[in-house]
């Protein structure tokens, strides 16, 4: 399992984290809405790098998007020894992540998490992948990045249905963890909620889980609590006759 790191300063992740390490080039990858919110706030902690934008949206998880990065990669002259770090949301690190750990057999890759479901979910534990034929994350790997690093900062960039679902990942953690936490979050509206506390809390718990079961062989199944049902309705909309799911779900 590879470590964490929350900021809130951006550049107090970045800086720290490339202090000391030589890699031939660094790619950062977004899509199209985190290239515009988030990329600004990440750049000046870098040095020269690279940018690769591929569409934002479920609907772009798949082997053609992968494709392209794989294509832009290796235009670039990425080697064995670069860098690529993900800037986006679950989708982006599924998806990125993939690429990077079958590029060249695997590239060193950093997770950025935008969004609060990514923060508190999808960036721990090592699970990458992709959709296929309909199937959502049929086709992937376990892989976990050199580091995942978290800045509150992001959520600043999200409109309120994107900040209530992550949210509901963060009750998903209360209810399954920490009764004395669920106490707290259900006295306070979303405005009010310590983020800084819940993303900590969240994270932990996600680590303990998944250290003790990397491949979801026994305890990391009640991670599942509500995903099994909710996976089965995005597969069903990810036929290319109901592309409106996703399109609803885009919307701010």
């Amino acid at each position: 399992m590879s470590s964490v790191s929350i900021q809130h300063n951006v550049k107090d992740l970045i800086t720290p984290f490339l202090a000391g390490k030589f890699y031939s080039k660094i790619g950062v990858l977004t899509d199209e809405n985190t290239e515009r919110f988030c990329y600004p706030l990440v750049k000046d902690g870098l040095p020269g790098h690279e940018l690769i934008v591929i569409p934002a949206g479920e609907e772009h998880k798949n082997l053609a998007t992968c494709q392209q990065v794989w294509e832009k990669l290796t235009e670039l002259h990425f080697d064995r020894h670069s860098l690529v770090l993900i800037v986006g949301g679950g989708v982006l690190g599924d998806l990125g992540g993939f690429c990077a750990a079958t590029y060249k057999r695997g590239v060193d890759f950093v997770l950025m998490p935008t969004t609060l479901l990514a923060q508190v979910d999808a960036s721990v534990g090592g699970k990458l992948g992709i959709d296929f034929q309909n199937f959502k994350n049929h086709i992937g790997v376990f892989c976990n990045p050199v580091i995942t690093l978290i800045s509150p900062d992001f959520l600043k960039t999200l409109p309120e249905r994107e900040l209530r679902s992550g949210f509901a990942e963060v009750i998903k953690h209360c209810l399954i963890s920490d009764k004395s936490i669920w106490r707290t979050i259900k006295e306070k509206t979303l405005a009010n909620q310590d983020w800084n506390a819940l993303i900590e809390h969240s994270v932990a718990f996600k680590k303990r889980v998944v250290e003790n079961d990397p491949k979801e062989s026994g305890l990391r199944k009640i991670l599942n609590f509500g995903h099994t049902v909710g996976h089965a309705v995005e597969s069903y909309f990810l036929d290319s006759g109901n592309r409106i799911f996703f399109m609803a779900r885009q919307l701010p």
